[in-house]
């Protein structure tokens, strides 16, 4: 290739700039480069050296081996071999994923391969990825084929802050032509793998065969849909503000809590909260069949109905005025008696319970020095508590929900009832 071909100072000048726009030089201290030895983050890698040089910062590489691939070692070892010569420091970090029944085999390596990344990271870190505009276009379009709404179709940020530091896209609006023009004038060495011709897999089916076509009528695609998704990443930010100001109104003192008072808002500002509530919640977004159903099946059922929505993920439960979102509800017998040992915890795995023995005497209000017994009430039971009242009266009074009531704990002691733990 001719040096006039390729405009290697401003392809990196524009690359320099991602970055030093986003964040404040003082927030950060080093680079972390997700690396897999492919074409796209071995020109990252190589840039984020020259950059990492110019300015004196920390850089290391992470390359994850998923062990996916009959050739994943040879992989290993070319990036351990690339960042030698480049004299950048790699981790290796070395996953077995073990699919759930329905689980994507893409998703699920991707959200390992993150996780492993962010585990090396701190708040210093520049975290970076080698996504380019047709990797966007390819993912706007399959968050189109989905049906996702705006969030799905905003596609990918160029910039994120996460918990441990930022992550950058830094090739986000250039083409992957450009980033191969590059390696080749570099001269830089990389791997190919050959299961991203598998057009098996939905998103490779998009890369080999669909963006093709669209190229051949509209070359300029990849920008065009990038314009599109950043439009739509600007029509999720108005929905997650209006959904701030909306939820307002009826967020309980738990965010997990919310009034049912909330299916009385206009349908696309009630979808819209809801969204944004499941979200906040950490689970993953609803489709429009599930929002309609906790519309249809939850907030408007009777009022002397416990009704709730259940998926994979979480449950929704209403009672009295309020909706609650939680994980799902493990097995459990409320007949089994637990002795809880003197000085001991009381770990009981399956209701997330795990008490040292001073939460037991800060609840007491004295030392003990014996074992206690640990109960539940069974459905239906009738536990005196005085004269005039039973251990269900108190629950409502104290208005424990149905579900949790089974799951309270009762603390006995030489056989007498003590601590309702509620």
């Amino acid at each position: 290739m001719e040096v006039s071909d390729f405009d290697f100072e401003n392809l990196y000048s524009t690359f320099e700039s991602s970055i030093t726009t986003k964040i404040d030089k003082k927030k950060y201290n080093q680079f972390l480069i997700a690396y897999s030895g492919g074409s796209d983050s071995t020109a990252l890698l190589y840039f984020a050296g020259k950059m990492a040089k110019k300015y004196e910062l920390k850089i290391k590489a992470i390359h994850v081996n998923h062990n996916l691939n009959k050739d994943s070692i040879d992989w290993e070892n070319h990036c351990k071999n690339f960042c030698n010569k480049f004299n950048i420091p790699i981790i290796i970090k070395s996953i077995n994923i073990v699919l759930k029944p329905g689980e994507s085999i893409e998703e699920r390596a991707r959200n390992e391969r993150y996780k492993a990344i962010n585990s090396v990271a701190d708040s210093k870190t520049i975290m970076m990825t080698a996504h380019h505009a047709d990797d966007q276009a390819e993912t706007f379009l399959y968050q189109l084929l989905r049906g996702s709404g705006a969030k799905g179709l905003s596609s990918m940020p160029n910039f994120k802050k996460n918990i441990n530091g930022y992550h950058i896209r830094p090739f986000l609006n250039i083409n992957k032509n450009t980033l191969m023009d590059l390696v080749n004038f570099k001269e830089l060495q990389y791997v190919t793998d050959k299961s991203n011709d598998n057009t098996k897999f939905s998103r490779n089916f998009i890369r080999k065969e669909i963006l093709p076509k669209i190229k051949e009528k509209w070359p300029s695609y990849s920008n065009t849909i990038s314009r599109a998704a950043n439009n739509l990443s600007d029509a999720n930010k108005l929905n997650r503000d209006l959904a701030e100001i909306d939820i307002q109104n009826f967020l309980l003192n738990d965010i997990n809590k919310i009034s049912a008072d909330i299916k009385n808002l206009d349908d696309y500002r009630f979808n819209n909260v809801i969204r944004f509530w499941i979200n906040k919640n950490n689970f993953r977004m609803p489709s429009s069949e599930q929002i309609y159903s906790l519309y249809l099946n939850v907030l408007n059922a009777g009022n002397d109905k416990t009704p709730f929505f259940s998926c994979k993920e979480y449950e929704i439960r209403r009672h009295n005025d309020y909706i609650e979102i939680m994980e799902p509800l493990k097995k459990h017998d409320p007949s089994k008696i637990y002795n809880w040992k003197s000085k001991e915890n009381l770990v009981i795995s399956n209701l997330s319970i795990n008490l040292s023995w001073k939460n037991l005497e800060d609840r007491l209000g004295y030392n003990l020095d014996k074992d206690v017994e640990v109960k539940f009430r069974k459905d239906g039971q009738n536990i005196m508590l005085s004269k005039n009242k039973y251990l269900k009266d108190y629950m409502r009074e104290n208005k424990i929900p149905p579900w949790k009531r089974d799951r309270t704990l009762l603390i006995y002691i030489d056989k007498e009832l003590k601590i309702i733990w509620d």
